[in-house]
């Protein structure tokens, strides 16, 4: 009878151990370099062809990097394709080591001023960023 229980046991914990193995969470390792954030930033891609759109692309330096598309009423003309620190606030941005940077972003047919954290390797490209 106890082998039997022991079986058990080994085969339920070598069970809950595979199925762990499978099921990571998220982490926020360092995914992007300072040459990945160029790259991205330099890369052409078509823009969306109707509202906004974002999503992380990784991570760099432990901090989550977002890509989003802006868009007014003009689409795809009017789209801002922005790369950026995803923190709540200008002291998160500071204390991370990004650049606070208030950009003019596509709102219904006007733009209006919006603050974000940009990677220092951005902030330090910003002219080759604006082409």
């Amino acid at each position: 009878m106890k082998i039997t229980s022991t079986a058990k046991a080994f085969t339920l914990s070598a069970l809950l151990l595979s199925l762990s193995a499978c099921v990571s969470l998220p982490t926020n390792e360092d995914t992007l370099t300072d040459a990945d954030l160029i790259r991205a930033v330099q890369q052409k891609e078509p823009a969306p062809t109707e509202g906004e759109q974002q999503w992380i692309i990784g991570y760099h330096h432990g901090t989550e990097v977002v890509k989003s598309f802006r868009c007014a009423d003009l689409c795809p003309e009017n789209t801002l394709r922005i790369i950026y620190y995803n923190v709540p606030d200008v002291e998160s941005c500071a204390r991370i080591g990004g650049v606070t940077k208030q950009i003019l972003v596509p709102i219904a047919i006007t733009v209006a001023p919006r603050t974000f954290c940009f990677p220092k390797v951005i902030a330090d490209n910003w002219e080759g960023y604006l082409k």
